[in-house]
């Protein structure tokens, strides 16, 4: 004992000298790398993966820092839908939650994280969810559920051959063991993780293990073993700057300070320990920590602030979902009141504790666990003996392959001299041969030149009649392009004059008659006549006019005079512009048009194409729409295109006449809700200036329903 109290001083003296948490020099200068690649303007894996692995280096220094920089993580994994990195993300959201106390939240993330991985097949990622899953189990005393997670998570991190993942899996069974009282088995899993790590000389990693130990050796009562492997985790834990883990060990700490009674020097470390807690906001330790502190003061006889204490554990244990601190409390409370000579509450507290432990530690549950174990030693050991068997046929099949190597040796040396033999009669035979197809070599050398002269002349020949080939293949594609250039330019003079001489002479008559009825009854017409009047002349020169227009541009494009002169514009402008042409349309018939094309929308076109094609759209719209009617702008944007859309709650158009929209051959005319008149070239126009544009035009209709006309635009050059 003495030498335990020496170590123990000399603890605290290395405690006053260490008390900075601060990381290293080089840790530091990690961190500030990882926040830079955060912040850069980098490639978004990268910068995801940065994220993730700054929320793992400071999740135990500032957990709220932590947990925000693995949902940017997600956040920016979702957008990019990268499915490996989301589900890597939220592992980390889990482990934050889980470190503050809030294992509800943990367990959704880490079940969403499992599912995401389960559907790629990917296995290392599965084996650390069941690993942070279990952990969770554990935390809340299910200990059954919690080994049957890290067996299954070993089982997967050696098929990966992964050492520190079954390192880690080692230290939370060791802790299961520990917590069960097991301490045999628990100091056998823990050493088994400690090897590892020490192997791979991962620090963080080995910290846990030495606490573990500490841990397992203050419950056996070696004091001594256990204040060294305190001492060796607090080294690196300080040095890792890990405020939660140094929490964990100057806890335990104080819990040997009281197995010995020294009750001021537990509280200080316990009291430290509480406030590192507190920093993290970490619920569970804090709750655990309250616990503590409430044993040491119970022991120094402050029973009230020892009840204080065991409460305030005790409500944050419930809270959290503890069951192992809820037993504590209970146990503790009811030592406290029995004190007291309250022992009304002592029972009652009894009662509780022994109603929570049998349920945790119940006959079932412990014989599982050992059946978890047994089926592990037996794995383990059938799959030693099948490696001791594979050795043995690999060693037994070496022995055969030298042994078939010396026979095929012997027979290789027989067979090279039996070739040999033959080789040299063939040598002969062929050398004979030689001699022959020498003399035939002459014959047919002549023969060749006779041949070759033969074949020049075939072959200019046959050039000539490829020439002749190609010159009539070129004349019969010109002869059949300039029939199609014929039969279109034929179309277009049929529609252009059928145009001039119905479309246009009707309107024209409706003027000329217009104008004498002016000139006759100008005297004799009162004030709303001659409006009426004017009004109606109006609407037909303005349709007149629309329709020249269109026709005009129509004509252009068929001799190819309109140009396509392509760049970035606001196709927003152009549609409000179009909408306040045709608002006093709108208005006059009593129809609401709703502009949801409100953003800058940017596209790649030519400026006149698109504005005569929303302007033909719009003015359709209008035209087929009944009185108090609607008509809808709207867009959507894909990763290459704009889609702008022009839906009215019109007539609609039927089956038999949409078959004959945008063609050429076949132009239909319709009257609007107001008479309005249309050459059915609007249209076509339309097809021709998006197409020319490299987008495409559709439309949906339905008779008495309305209609929806769509078309596309390049949002930029490199479509």
């Amino acid at each position: 004992m003495s030498r335990f109290i020496c170590l123990l001083l000399i603890y605290a003296v290395i405690t006053l000298f260490n008390c900075s948490l601060l990381a290293s020099e080089e840790r530091e200068d990690h961190l500030e790398s990882l926040k830079a690649l955060v912040e850069s303007e980098e490639h978004d894996t990268v910068r995801i993966n940065a994220m993730i692995e700054l929320s793992t280096e400071i999740r135990s220094k500032d957990p709220d820092a932590a947990l925000q920089y693995a949902k940017n993580a997600l956040e920016l994994a979702q957008k990019l839908d990268l499915e490996v990195l989301q589900g890597h993300a939220l592992n980390r959201i889990g482990i934050v939650h889980w470190q503050k106390g809030e294992l509800g939240l943990a367990m959704d993330h880490l079940l969403e994280a499992r599912h995401i991985f389960m559907i790629k097949n990917y296995k290392p990622g599965i084996a650390r969810i069941m690993t942070n899953i279990g952990l969770i189990y554990s935390d809340r005393s299910h200990y059954e559920k919690a080994l049957e997670y890290f067996f299954e998570a070993l089982r997967l991190f050696e098929e990966e051959d992964n050492q520190i993942g079954m390192a880690v899996i080692f230290n939370n069974i060791g802790r299961i063991y520990q917590n069960t009282g097991d301490f045999d088995l628990s100091e056998r899993y823990h050493n088994l993780s400690l090897n590892i790590k020490t192997e791979f000389e991962e620090k963080r990693g080995m910290s846990f293990s030495y606490n573990n130990l500490g841990i397992v050796y203050k419950h056996q009562g070696k004091y001594d073993e256990a204040v060294e492997y305190f001492r060796k985790a607090l080294q690196i834990r300080k040095k890792l700057g890990d405020k939660r883990e140094v929490a964990s060990t100057k806890g335990h700490l104080g819990l040997l300070y009281l197995k010995t009674d020294n009750y001021d020097l537990a509280l200080n470390e316990l009291y430290e320990a509480l406030q590192l807690y507190e920093e993290v906001d970490d619920k569970s330790g804090i709750s655990r920590n309250l616990n503590f502190l409430g044993q040491a003061y119970m022991g120094k006889n402050n029973l009230p602030k020892a009840e204080q204490c065991f409460n305030e554990s005790l409500g944050l244990a419930e809270d959290v979902g503890l069951a192992r601190v809820i037993t504590e409390n209970y146990n503790n409370l009811a030592e406290l009141y029995s004190k007291q000579n309250n022992f009304q509450k002592a029972y009652n507290y009894q009662q509780k504790y022994l109603s929570l432990t049998d349920s945790i530690y119940t006959e079932e549950s412990r014989r599982r666990i050992y059946e978890f174990q047994m089926i592990f030693d037996s794995e383990r050991k059938e799959r030693e003996i099948e490696l001791y068997r594979k050795a043995s046929q690999i060693n037994a099949l070496n022995f055969e392959k030298q042994r078939l190597l010396k026979n095929f040796l012997l027979a290789g040396i027989v067979l090279v001299v039996l070739l040999l033999f033959l080789l040299y009669n063939r040598f002969l035979v062929i050398n004979k041969t030689n001699k022959l197809l020498e003399k035939r070599k002459d014959e047919v050398s002549k023969s060749n030149a006779k041949l070759v002269k033969l074949n020049q002349i075939l072959l200019e020949q046959k050039k000539k009649l490829d020439d002749l080939n190609k010159r009539l293949n070129t004349a019969n594609q010109k002869l059949i392009d300039s029939e199609k250039h014929l039969i279109e330019a034929n179309v277009a003079k049929d529609k252009l004059f059928s145009i001039i001489s119905h479309d246009l002479r009707n309107p024209f008559a409706s003027i000329v008659s217009f104008s004498r009825m002016l000139k006759r009854d100008l005297d004799n017409l009162d004030k709303d006549e001659l409006r009426e009047l004017t009004l109606e002349l109006d609407k037909t020169v303005v349709n007149i006019n629309d329709l020249l227009e269109n026709l005009l541009q129509w004509s252009r494009t068929q001799i190819g005079k309109i140009k396509y002169n392509p760049q970035y514009i606001d196709i927003t402008e152009i549609v409000n512009d179009n909408v306040n042409l045709f608002m006093p349309n709108a208005q006059e018939k009593q129809i609401s048009i709703e502009n949801h094309i409100n953003s800058n929308l940017i596209a790649w076109a030519d400026q006149n194409m698109t504005d005569t094609v929303m302007r033909n759209l719009l003015s359709n719209a209008i035209k087929f729409t009944n009185q108090k009617g609607k008509i809808k702008l709207f867009y959507e944007t894909d990763n290459n295109h704009a889609y702008i859309s022009v839906k009215d709650s019109g007539v609609g158009i039927n089956k038999q006449d949409q078959e004959m929209l945008f063609r050429a051959d076949s132009l239909h005319s319709t009257y609007g809700t107001f008479d309005e008149k249309g050459s059915g070239i609007g249209l076509l126009l339309c097809k021709e200036f998006v197409e020319r544009q490299h987008g495409e035009i559709k439309f949906e209709s339905e008779e008495g329903e309305g209609s929806v006309f769509t078309f596309s635009l390049p949002l930029s050059e490199f479509f």
